[in-house]
């Protein structure tokens, strides 16, 4: 009924995207993977959260140790530890312990033994946590720090359904696998998959949940939904449609370091933002100051006709995105300026 580990391994992928319902066992897998790995083939795994406070939380409370706790009952043979930094079974180091956000000054240390990197909860919801500036070079460089040459290194990412627009689908062009579990995106050139995403469907468990005290209190809510269909949380399909056929091309807005296309369709007076654009436009604006380079034109966001056309199809309901990604990423933007 929980989330198989095995399945998600047997492609052999080496980044991992795993998505799955709150409660369905990915931390728990998470932490069984390392101990069950340790002691079968004697590899370590590096255990990784954003910052160090989440990190400690999740190790240690007061001079207590515990990472393991929630497992210890599946090996009652076998003496699970840890330190602030460090993972052990029977004494022996089964793992390690790394924040992202100071994992830079790791960079020469050795990492030998380690085949595994698993980042916990690397989808993140609104509140006092925010992305690392430039998150997915630091994990990329961590990801080098260990690997170096290694052929079989694999990296776990796990997360909650909160929102498809996060930095890693972002940056590596990534969408979920709709209408299955599993989607590949990459290959070597061998045919291996370099790339997949997990997205979980696992019917048993959320019949399961939904006869719980708590499933039938968040029945037919949205908070419901999330937890345990594993819908996106802060996704809505509010103004998603793909643009029409007489939408005529207005103009390039370059954002997160994409360029994107705002097209107008004047007979239905409905405006569309999409990937697609006219390549040979010569004039690419800009909103914020890290898309800005010597290609680009910077808004005025309060005071640009273009920005404020954006503004004025959007309240009168006339603005449509052509998928989630990029109405998350402009209604970030967008949303700020709805008051002028």
């Amino acid at each position: 009924m929980f989330l198989d580990f095995n399945k998600i391994l047997s492609y052999g992928s080496l980044l991992n995207f795993i998505i799955a319902e709150r409660g369905v066992g990915k931390t728990f897998g998470a932490k069984d993977y390392i101990i069950k790995h340790f002691k079968s083939k004697n590899k370590q795994s590096v255990y990784v959260r954003r910052y160090n406070r989440e990190l400690q939380e999740s190790l240690k409370k007061g001079k207590d140790a515990i990472f393991f706790d929630q497992i210890k009952k599946k090996y009652p043979e076998d003496k699970l530890t840890n330190t602030s930094d460090l993972l052990y079974c029977n004494n022996e180091v089964c793992g390690f312990a790394v924040p992202l956000s100071t994992s830079n000054i790791l960079k020469s240390v050795s990492f030998e033994n380690v085949d595994t990197i698993i980042f916990d909860e690397f989808i993140i919801d609104k509140g006092c946590y925010h992305y690392l500036r430039n998150e997915v070079v630091m994990l990329m460089e961590l990801i080098e720090t260990i690997a170096r040459l290694k052929p079989n290194i694999k990296v776990l990412l796990l997360g909650n359904a909160i929102s498809i627009t996060n930095p890693y689908f972002l940056e590596l062009n990534l969408s979920l696998p709709y209408n299955s579990e599993f989607k590949i995106f990459k290959r070597d050139n061998k045919g291996q998959p370099l790339i997949l995403v997990y997205y979980g469907k696992n019917l048993k468990y959320r019949e399961e949940k939904k006869k719980t005290r708590l499933g039938q209190l968040f029945d037919g809510t949205s908070y419901g939904k999330y937890a345990i269909d594993n819908e996106m949380l802060r996704d809505s399909k509010a103004f998603i449609k793909k643009k029409s056929s007489n939408a005529k091309f207005y103009f390039i807005l370059k954002l997160n370091n994409k360029n994107i296309g705002i097209w107008i369709d004047y007979k239905e007076q409905n405006m569309y933002i999409s990937y697609d654009y006219d390549p040979l436009c010569p004039v690419i604006f800009t909103m914020t100051n890290e898309d800005h380079d010597e290609h680009t034109l910077l808004i005025r966001c309060r005071t640009s006709p273009f920005f404020k056309s954006i503004i004025e199809y959007y309240r009168q309901a006339r603005l449509y995105f052509e998928n989630q990604q990029l109405k998350n990423q402009v209604m970030t933007i967008l949303i700020k300026y709805l008051t002028y």
